[in-house]
């Protein structure tokens, strides 16, 4: 009967674990990867059409966010404004979100 030594059993179990993990992180991200094709004035249609439906949805004022799981798995915004990409990334959110709390704010007063 052959023998596997206790650390070399562990190196095989994690090296099995380590590629069954990348294979997951494939399916989960084989949209992301097309987040980099997308270019500012794409129709929401044809975002919808390569990505898939996003992960989720915001809108704030008349600015709508699309979120997409990037490979690192991170959240990545796309801004569609009257139906067309007007930004990518999470600081066009960032401030987005800031301005409508402040006129929110300033609405209260």
């Amino acid at each position: 009967m052959l023998e596997v030594s206790k650390p070399m059993f562990n190196l095989a179990r994690t090296m099995i674990g380590i590629a069954l993990l990348q294979l997951a992180g494939c399916a989960a991200t084989s949209n992301s990867a097309n987040i980099i094709d997308v270019e500012i004035g794409m129709t929401q249609s044809q975002v919808l059409s390569m990505l898939g439906q996003p992960q989720k949805r915001e809108a704030y004022g008349g600015t709508e966010f699309l979120f997409y799981v990037n490979e690192a798995g991170g959240s990545i915004p796309i801004a569609i404004v009257e139906g067309r990409v007007t930004s990518i990334g999470r600081s066009a959110y960032d401030v987005v979100v800031r301005s409508k709390a402040q006129s929110n704010t300033a609405n209260a007063r």
